[in-house]
């Protein structure tokens, strides 16, 4: 297995654990007022934005982490450089990424449309930046294992 399907496999095993540690401590804080309070928009504004800066830090960290291991386990550094393969099968990655967030993000529009709580469209948000990290790195394990 190269360095960057191990690098896959970690990211994609990393965004679950974080995504899913990180509500699982967050859903007990959840506000029991009405669906419209201002209670209600600080909760999931504060749960947008501490997740977003708990998973850059833990990405960084993970990071970090596998990086050492890897040196150690193989006595092999990190490929310095990247091939038009590797910046090829990035953009894929990076397209469908951005495919799944938009779509999510129109879904949690309309969620607004066809009056919905406004819950609704912050979960829809939310899940949907969780399934385009997950398919941003399912994308590259794809391409590295089965090619461009």
């Amino acid at each position: 297995m190269t360095f960057q399907e191990k690098k896959s496999i970690v990211s994609l095993i990393s965004v679950i654990l974080i995504f899913g540690t990180y509500c699982l401590y967050m859903y007990p804080q959840q506000p029991a007022g009405g669906l419209e309070s201002t209670e209600t928009f600080r909760y999931w504004g504060s749960f947008v934005l501490t997740l977003v800066l708990v998973s850059i830090v833990a990405h960084i960290m993970i990071s970090i982490v596998f990086n050492i291991v890897y040196r150690i386990t193989t006595g092999e550094k990190e490929p310095g450089f990247a091939d038009e393969l590797d910046k090829l099968i990035d953009l894929k990655a990076t397209r469908n990424s951005f495919y799944v967030f938009v779509l999510g993000f129109l879904a949690a529009m309309g969620s607004l449309v066809v009056d919905q709580p406004s819950q609704a469209m912050f979960m829809i948000l939310i899940a949907s930046g969780f399934m385009s990290e997950v398919t941003g790195s399912v994308t590259k394990l794809y391409h590295y294992r089965k090619g461009v």
